[in-house]
């Protein structure tokens, strides 16, 4: 079965669909706990912390080497999850450690910001301010983790297979054509093969 990366901004409902994807095609789910195994194996938990704290809570600043040894763990880990197959796995950077990687569909589910605001006041009950506060904080976290960590946009559409925008794809549309995609994936042909084909026939 094809590996899935998953990338989504709060309130997209990228959660919702993580969950049923994997529950359809009996994926392991991997998201957070992969920071705390990584952050455990680094020996630095407080970066553990900091990763979770999306919002800036609890101003936690780990050293630059802490994140450094963090990272390359987190790289590791990540590829030994997709060597053993059957893989789900939400956020971390995973669209970039495993681009390379054949049979992972890399997916991005977003929507407008006004419609993740109102999600996300409905769900947590929040005024609609603080929503927004919750909503702006975590797209600039996610998009620094990105850019710190692998020098790249999180908004690059080179890095995904499939972008769905849930402002009128219904959750369970959604979650149907990441399954279609993820069944019907053709494996990338091993890096090089194509220059080598075309050298041969010049």
């Amino acid at each position: 079965m094809p590996g899935i990366t998953l990338s989504r901004e709060m309130g997209s409902q990228g959660d919702e669909i993580a969950l049923a994807v994997a529950a359809r095609l009996n994926l392991r789910l991997v998201g957070r706990d992969l920071i705390n195994r990584a952050a455990r194996q680094a020996g630095a938990p407080e970066v553990a912390l900091a990763e979770i704290d999306e919002l800036g809570l609890l101003d936690i600043k780990p050293s630059p080497a802490a994140f450094r040894l963090y990272h390359k763990t987190v790289s590791q880990v990540i590829h030994e999850l997709a060597a053993i197959g059957d893989l789900l796995l939400v956020g971390r950077g995973g669209q970039v450690v495993l681009a390379a990687s054949p049979a992972v569909l890399h997916v991005r589910v977003i929507a407008p910001r006004d419609l993740r605001i109102r999600r996300v006041q409905e769900s947590a009950q929040l005024p609609p301010e603080v929503a927004a506060a919750r909503i702006d904080a975590s797209d600039r976290a996610r998009a620094n983790y990105l850019r710190r960590h692998h020098h790249t946009r999180l908004d690059n559409p080179r890095l995904y297979d499939l972008v769905l925008n849930t402002r009128q794809v219904s959750l369970e549309t959604a979650v149907d054509l990441v399954c279609q995609a993820a069944l019907g994936l053709v494996p990338a042909r091993p890096r090089g093969l194509a220059k080598r084909e075309t050298e041969g026939t010049a």
